[in-house]
């Protein structure tokens, strides 16, 4: 009956370690982010007027250029969302925490990498707007 009982125990704790994390995983963080950001391209061409998305650590907010004074958005798809815990993002561009389209759609280009410690994905933005996702670089 113990042998039984240690087998059944190596066999659960076997199972368990090979589970997905518990969260959400920094590819579905990725996508989600890389969706907002076509969808913060795609405002300023069509209000054709520049946006910007600001990535801090606590998490992610947009703003738009409005007679030369940049407004915060706070509705709708444009809300303030926090990152997830665990989660750190940093971005690569030139000093800057954000990624702004000016009216054509056009970006400066900027990676923005987000870990959880374990994973890294990137979501890259390209001169054009054109917003992409490489996943599992580190």
């Amino acid at each position: 009956m113990m042998v039984a009982l240690a087998i059944l125990g190596l066999l659960t704790g076997a199972i368990l370690m090979t589970l997905p994390p518990q969260g959400p995983r920094v590819s579905d963080e990725a996508e989600a982010l890389a969706a907002r950001l076509e969808h913060a391209r795609e405002a300023a061409l069509t209000a054709n007027r520049p946006l910007e998305v600001t990535l801090e650590a606590d998490g992610v907010a947009f703003r738009e250029q409005r007679r030369g004074e940049w407004v915060p958005l706070t509705e709708g798809p444009f809300k303030p969302r926090p990152w997830p815990e665990g989660l750190s993002v940093a971005v690569d561009s030139d000093g800057r925490r954000a990624v702004r389209f000016d009216s054509t759609g056009a970006a400066e280009p900027a990676t923005v990498r987000l870990t959880d410690g374990r994973r890294t994905t990137r979501v890259v933005v390209d001169a054009q707007g054109e917003v992409h996702v490489r996943d599992g670089a580190r």
